[in-house]
């Protein structure tokens, strides 16, 4: 039987859909975007569904974990979904246990206890030292690899924003204007103009997008949502109080159905 994959961070893993915290069960919620999709949208209805969404996975997490799928089931798969997550994410081993231990670090902080502000010290400094130019450029690089490899099996390859950063238009690569005309993003997270020349803000934007370039760039046909990211429309929450709820998800799945009815 053919299938069709979803892959990506807990907005695709279901998270917080019950009061335990049961992945399994999060994942068969009917409310999910995922399996209002697989129910109701006509290409995916005949279609076995696989969801290989992860919480609170990185984006390298989600590539591995879209590659895992594509290896296993090969062109099995006639249609795949890629949901993209924030960034930058770490996931530490912080222990050697007989369970995961991955997660200790993030319910540490979600712990009000005495190790609080010392844990989110020590987020903050890894945040601190990595640039979101090289976290943006792994996306690219990350769908480009992904893009091929479908391809060269017949799979049908598309890319969600879930939890991305950027701003509208932020790959649209602008030419002979001023550093006041680029998005409001690539100026204050990217390249932080008020601190720099003209001159090596120019030579800065043009290798930024040489980069994009070089991976391959953003291919727009193949993302549903490029700048419209499910973060920016969570219009509720579920039992977590902190994960889109039954009108969020509801809103994700017409943005996919659209978006395919399209194709």
């Amino acid at each position: 039987m053919s299938k069709v994959v979803f892959s990506g961070c807990s907005f695709t893993a279901g998270a917080g859909w019950s009061q335990n915290s049961d992945q399994a069960e999060a994942k068969n919620y009917p409310g999910l975007w995922v399996n209002l999709c697989h129910s109701q949208i006509a290409q995916l209805k005949s279609l076995e569904l696989l969801n290989y969404g992860q919480g609170g996975a990185s984006n390298s997490e989600i590539f591995k974990n879209s590659v895992d799928a594509i290896t296993t089931h090969n062109s099995g798969i006639k249609i795949m979904i890629c949901q993209w997550t924030g960034m930058p994410r770490f996931s530490f081993k912080t222990k050697l246990e007989l369970w995961d231990t991955s997660q200790e670090l993030s319910k540490l902080v979600r712990e009000r206890d005495k190790n609080q502000k010392y844990i989110n010290d020590i987020i903050y400094r890894f945040r601190s030292l990595i640039h979101l130019q090289g976290e943006i450029l792994k996306v690219v690089e990350y769908t480009n690899i992904l893009q091929r490899l479908t391809k060269q099996l017949g799979i049908k390859l598309y890319h969600i924003n879930g939890l991305c950063p950027w701003d509208n238009n932020y790959f649209v690569r602008l030419s002979n204007v001023l550093p006041e005309s680029y998005t409001e993003f690539t100026k204050k997270e990217i390249l932080n103009i008020k601190d720099r020349n003209d001159e090596d803000i120019f030579k800065l934007y043009e290798l930024i997008h040489l980069e994009y370039d070089q991976v391959g760039g953003i291919d727009t046909s193949c993302w549903i949502n490029l700048y419209n990211s499910m973060l920016s429309n969570i219009i509720d929450t579920n039992y977590d109080n902190q994960h889109p709820g039954n009108k969020s998800n509801q809103l994700y799945f017409q943005q996919v159905k659209q978006f395919l009815e399209s194709q």
